[in-house]
């Protein structure tokens, strides 16, 4: 029985990549890894389990029900009892396969795991390739960073280097002390900071699965519109009156007087008919947002570059995060461009969006795994 194991990997072991033999010294670490992991399984620290209700997270439960309509037989790692997003799917050809988060090949030719969550890499790489990037570099000091936003167009967003799910993110900043603020705020998360132009439009993932467009999820912050009668409180309130169910409501923090002073409005101010206002740089359902699949809305041409900011990348399965004012025009005639990638993204999403038909992400995925093994095997 062969195996293979894949890991998600932080900041310190990427460095790895950045030294003489770096490829071959992780793969040694990772063949430790795979050793301790199966003397794990033997002293029973380790235990698999079909119980699909020991999954912890929406992406793993996708592939296991994926797994189920196919026959495949795909099980979850428990410690002591308790389920971790580590898996195990024995394929039609008896060859099992043991991964955590997402099941991908480690490509031999690829040093994407050197960068693909770094910020600051992933753009100087794409923009070196051609692909459209916002313009922003990456600061350890406040006042170096400050002469460079002088000489962007504004507003401008900050944000940590390393790091996902907008944490330590500041959006729609044009004030320098605003700027000096969120800059700390970054730092709480790591001394590199991003500074960048801060690009309009609906944040958009693209799943690329070997190197093809899978699926397009819009996700949008909570907004209101206004009806020039209430005030913007009043507007959420109404808003949250009136959601859908799997739409969280939207909570008014400390936070949400700062987001609307930058852009201009306040909470007890009464917003102009028929003006869209964004209440936060948060995305998402949970967030009071929304979340649409747009794939069938996806102009071919956007559709290209993405893959070919995916060839750049060189790996297997990731997830572009993306702005743009308008997916379905030619991407040369509108505004975009990719803020980040993901190494192990939340396929999920595509499955049950909130708009939008669903697109099954997982038997891309199923495909892809079946596909690779196949060709290395033969069967």
């Amino acid at each position: 029985m062969g195996a293979t194991f894949s890991l998600t990997i932080d900041p310190f072991f990427r460095k790895i990549f950045l030294i003489p033999g770096g490829q071959t010294l992780f793969n040694f670490s990772t063949f430790i890894i795979e050793h301790l992991w199966g003397l794990f399984v033997i002293t029973r620290v380790v235990t698999f389990s079909k119980d699909a209700s020991k999954i912890p997270s929406d992406r793993g439960l996708v592939l296991f029900e994926e797994a189920l309509v196919r026959g495949w037989k795909m099980e979850i790692a428990t410690i002591f009892g308790r389920g971790v997003d580590t898996y195990r799917i024995s394929l039609p050809s008896g060859k099992t396969i043991v991964f955590n988060g997402l099941p991908k090949e480690i490509l031999e030719n690829s040093n994407a795991p050197e960068w693909i969550d770094d910020k600051a890499l992933l753009k100087r790489r794409l923009r070196e390739a051609g692909a459209p990037v916002s313009r922003g570099e990456s600061f350890r000091n406040v006042e170096e960073a400050e002469k460079f936003r002088r000489t962007l167009e504004c507003p401008i967003i900050v944000k940590p280097r390393f790091g996902s799910r907008g944490r330590h993110t500041t959006t729609f900043l044009t004030d320098s002390d605003d700027f000096k603020k969120a800059f700390k705020i970054a730092q709480q998360l790591g001394s590199e900071v991003i500074v960048e132009e801060h690009l309009v439009g609906s944040v958009y993932r693209g799943t690329m699965i070997d190197g093809k467009l899978v699926g397009v999820l819009a996700g949008d912050p909570p907004r209101i519109t206004g009806d020039g009668v209430h005030t913007i409180k009043e507007l959420i309130e109404i808003k949250n009156n009136n959601r859908h169910a799997r739409v969280g409501a939207f909570k008014i923090s400390p936070m949400t007087p700062l987001f609307l002073k930058r852009r201009g409005y306040m909470l007890d101010a009464i917003l102009e008919k028929a003006t869209t206002i964004d209440l936060s740089e948060k995305i998402g359902l949970s967030y009071g947002g929304n979340a649409r699949e747009v794939t069938p809305l996806t102009h071919p041409k956007l559709k290209i570059a993405l893959e070919h900011a995916a060839h750049v990348v060189n790996d297997p399965v990731i997830g572009f995060d993306f702005i743009s004012t308008d997916i379905s025009a030619d991407p040369s005639s509108v505004v975009w461009g990719i803020i980040e990638c993901n190494a192990v993204p939340f396929i999920n999403l595509h499955h049950d969006p909130l708009e939008g038909e669903p697109v099954n992400a997982a038997g891309a995925l199923l495909d892809y795994v079946e596909r690779i093994h196949y060709q290395k095997t033969g069967f």
